[in-house]
């Protein structure tokens, strides 16, 4: 039954839209009765966030020694993933808890942790916030993706970010 599930809602995503997807839909598709589609996911966030959670291959921290290369690699990755169901389910996951709530958490944590070891190699700021850093970073991809549908490549975003993070040269003088 997961796997028909699973079909059936990413199906009528691609069909529908996140928007127009009903548990009635998904449960007729996947033939599988309401009331037992119901007792597994009691309303369309769940399943899809379900759907993707199972689906959506782990983003790992990369870790690769450099904070440079960290960050560039996290960017990447969220391009890399992009989608308007993706966008969808992060528009309505503060709503969630369990699972859907952990993804984003650990994706925001992992941020956080490539800034502070950033900071305490000496190749960022110290004074920066991670939040910041997520939202500098991956704000711009995110709308650019919004606006027009298509992804802008993440190192086009990461060079006109760096110098803002990068410890090499001093805040600006608004930060000061």
């Amino acid at each position: 039954m997961d796997r028909a599930l699973a079909d059936a809602t990413l199906e009528l995503l691609d069909e529908v839209g996140f928007d127009a997807l009903t548990l009635d839909a998904v449960a007729a598709r996947a033939r599988v009765s309401r009331p037992a589609l119901y007792r597994r996911h009691p309303d369309k966030l769940h399943l899809v966030a379900h759907v993707l959670l199972t689906a959506a291959a782990p983003m790992s921290d990369p870790d690769t020694g450099s904070a440079r290369d960290d960050l560039l690699a996290l960017a990447r990755a969220l391009v890399d993933g992009l989608s308007w169901v993706v966008l969808a389910v992060h528009a309505e996951v503060r709503r969630a808890s369990g699972p859907v709530a952990d993804f984003l958490a650990e994706r925001h944590a992992m941020v956080a942790r490539v800034v502070r070891r950033g900071v305490a190699r000496g190749e960022l700021r110290a004074d920066l916030d991670p939040e910041l850093v997520r939202d500098l970073l991956f704000g711009p991809l995110v709308y650019h993706w919004l606006a027009t549908d298509r992804a802008r490549p993440a190192a086009e975003v990461f060079d006109l970010v760096w110098p803002l993070l990068s410890a090499d040269r001093p805040p600006p003088a608004a930060a000061r």
